[in-house]
């Protein structure tokens, strides 16, 4: 029996430790954004069913047959080692991300996965042909592996090891895992037929549990793929984040497949938190960073904890175990597909977390009425089902009306892989009326209406701000010389508006939607009277293959603002990635990063960052001056340049206080906690 416990939790710990390594692995390629990590649990679910179908349809062959098959491919899978992503798959400005993180994943992880996958269901049916005894415990014990794999990554793996430390020790733990996978088939081996099943002890089960069998976990990993960007959108797309969601969800198998669901208790909380949420969606201010995180994790939890506990009510006999399992993983690839690249082309705006939580309100209900003992189906039902009914069509219905107060009156919107877009006009009865460019949550540049003001920089670039002052007080530009300007993330092209006859401005953009929004409902680009142009493509990639080329003509003001609504890319604010800025940016260039965040305090990072490369640190606090179009902002110049340093309108800024916070964040690892800003409860209105 200990062979099938701890090859079940060795295969389980491995099968979600690589999905946070793979994941943090590629996401500096594609912008940082949290559609990458959507898709990758899109992938990881559909090996999961894969697998599981492998393990389905195996049985076909006999115990021996399957089993021999099983340990070929085993060894065989050895050959994918280390299952580090190749560069080839980095993106290059053009093609579908979703089909390079997909193939990425696929290249170098695909089959050892889809072999740990398939562990559960084989080693639950090997167990039970070997001993006589349910094998359901083993389900529970494996996906305590996952949680366990998945505490362990964000808190003792990911500060301590380097990425290329973490792959090699995986393939050598894989090693270990394929040995004992080979241990535990010895006894199918010798087995020369299963045994026949028993016709009384395993009933067939019927149409409307086989259907809950798929349906209930399709809405449950519709909830986590969900919530999961709901949490990301807003902060940052790190493995934290990521694996938060996923471990709840993980422990809401452990406890229905425990026998520790009660559908009374967890199906009136998650009904409180499902009409809770409808009221917030439409009554309520954006609540505080933890306020966000602990609402969302509750519902996600108290949904699963629903949906997989009605699934486990439904398990059948051992002889249907791997048709329930199959049925189990298909349905959590499909709740995944619908969200990560359904609902990206059905929805203009993120509505999938609302539907997703009707679907799982809707399932639970389904589920009830299908189980004849349930107190709905007796005496009391009217009663039962009325208030249950009516609180389906209320939250839909709030849920809608909240879509609908969000949508405005706009001028175009846009969804693809990096976000929602939104243009929109301001009241024409007001003073100076603006075009709006939001994404998310978040304005990203605005411009005048009127036409003899449409060409002044606004927003966080009006006059006054921190990079207004990195232009207009640079001793080139004071000497009359033409300056080389480059801008990661290109918003509306505000920054375009500071230049002058002889500049360049060449902006970084990932997202080909704000490219077209910024050159259809906005005129800084061909309104500039310098030399502008789009580089598209993750900005440190471009800048990586451009690196050559900048070293004979760098820039003289690189410019860092790509926030995806408030989320942070964390691998531009890296050390890695300073030092590629460094490279591109004249000895005497002025680096000048927009860190302004309603809930991220990023200067002790942008200081511990400028300290290991020896340049000087001005910090510039800009108000809202409606009048001028400006925003608030927050601004910090780095540079070695004493006579940028030594202008007195530089000078008047107070340099950073000696003693003040520090750190530095490199590729490997990056800390969220350290850059919550306090009070970290409070309500943003």
């Amino acid at each position: 029996m200990s062979r099938y416990a701890w090859t079940a939790f060795l295969g389980a710990c491995l099968l979600f430790l690589v999905e946070p390594m793979l994941g943090k692995a590629i996401l500096p390629w594609f912008g940082g954004t949290p559609s990458v990590w959507a898709m990758c649990l899109v992938f990881f679910q559909a090996l999961l069913f894969a697998g599981y179908a492998y393990a389905h349809l195996g049985r076909r062959l006999g115990p021996r047959r399957q089993a021999l098959l099983h340990g070929v491919l085993l060894v065989l899978s050895v050959a994918w080692l280390p299952v580090t992503p190749a560069a080839a798959w980095q993106p290059d400005g053009a093609g579908l991300p979703s089909l390079r993180i997909l193939g990425a994943l696929g290249a170098s992880a695909g089959v050892p996965y889809l072999l740990l996958s398939s562990t559960s269901p084989l080693l639950q049916e090997w167990y039970g042909r070997d001993t006589g005894r349910s094998p359901y415990w083993l389900y529970a014990l494996a996906n305590a592996g996952s949680l366990v794999a998945l505490m362990a990554y964000p808190f003792l793996i990911e500060p301590a090891v380097s990425l290329a430390t973490q792959t090699t020790a995986w393939s050598w733990i894989y090693g270990a895992f394929v040995a004992s996978s080979l241990w535990c088939a010895l006894p199918e081996l010798r087995r020369r037929a299963a045994p026949a099943p028993d016709p009384a002890g395993a009933p067939e089960p019927g149409r409307g549990a086989c259907w809950l069998w798929f349906l209930l976990p399709a809405g449950a990993s519709a909830m986590l793929v969900a919530t999961t960007n709901r949490l990301t959108l807003d902060v940052a797309s790190v493995p934290f984040l990521w694996i938060l969601p996923l471990a709840l969800y993980l422990v809401s198998f452990i406890l229905c497949f425990a026998d520790l669901y009660s559908r009374r208790v967890w199906g009136a909380i998650f009904a409180v938190g499902f009409a809770a949420d409808a009221a917030a969606a439409l009554w309520l201010p954006v609540p505080a960073l933890v306020w966000q995180i602990a609402g969302a994790s509750a519902l996600l939890f108290a949904g699963c904890m629903v949906l997989h506990g009605e699934a486990a009510r439904l398990k059948p006999a051992p002889a249907h175990l791997t048709a329930f399992y199959l049925r189990l993983a298909g349905g959590g690839a499909f709740g995944a597909v619908l969200v990560a690249l359904v609902a990206p082309r059905v929805f203009a705006d993120f509505w999938e977390y609302p539907v997703s939580l009707v679907l799982a309100y809707a399932l639970l209900l389904a589920a009830i009425r299908l189980d004849p003992a349930s107190a709905f189906t007796a005496r009391w039902r009217v009663w039962a089902w009325a208030p249950a009914g009516a609180l389906l069509l209320l939250a839909s219905a709030t849920y809608a009306q909240a879509a609908r107060f969000e949508g405005g009156d706009t001028v175009a919107t846009a969804r693809g892989f990096y976000g929602v877009l939104r243009v929109y006009d301001d009241d024409p009865a007001l003073f100076w009326p603006m075009r709006r460019l939001r994404h998310g949550r978040i304005q990203h540049g605005t411009q005048f209406l009127d036409q003899d003001r449409r060409r002044e920089p606004t927003s966080y670039y009006a006059p006054g701000s921190g990079v207004a002052l990195a232009i207009e007080r640079n001793p080139k530009r004071l000497a009359g010389a033409p300056l080389r300007i480059g801008v990661v993330g290109l918003g509306t092209g505000t920054m375009a508006a500071w230049g002058r006859e002889g500049d360049l401005v060449r902006f970084y953009e990932i997202d080909p939607n704000v490219v077209v929004f910024a050159r259809a409902y906005f005129t800084y680009l061909r309104d500039s009277r310098a030399r502008v142009d789009v580089v598209m493509g993750d900005a440190r990639l471009s800048l990586e293959r451009g690196r050559a080329r900048l070293a004979r003509d760098p820039y003289d003001v690189l410019v860092v603002d790509a926030f995806s609504s408030d989320a942070i890319p964390v691998h531009l604010l890296t050390r890695e990635c300073f030092a590629l800025y460094h490279r591109v940016l004249a000895p005497d260039g002025v680096l000048a990063v927009h860190i302004s965040n309603r809930y991220l305090d990023l200067q002790p990072l942008v200081r511990g960052l400028a300290a290991a490369f020896g340049d000087e640190v001005r910090t510039v606090h800009h108000g809202s001056d409606p009048a001028a179009g400006a925003s608030n902002s927050t601004w910090m110049l780095l540079t070695k340049n004493r006579a940028f340093l030594d202008d007195p309108d530089v000078r008047a800024i107070d340099p950073e206080p000696p003693g003040a916070p520090a750190f530095v964040w490199t590729d490997d690892f990056s800390n969220l906690l350290e850059v919550l800003k306090r009070p970290v409860f409070a309500w943003n209105r």
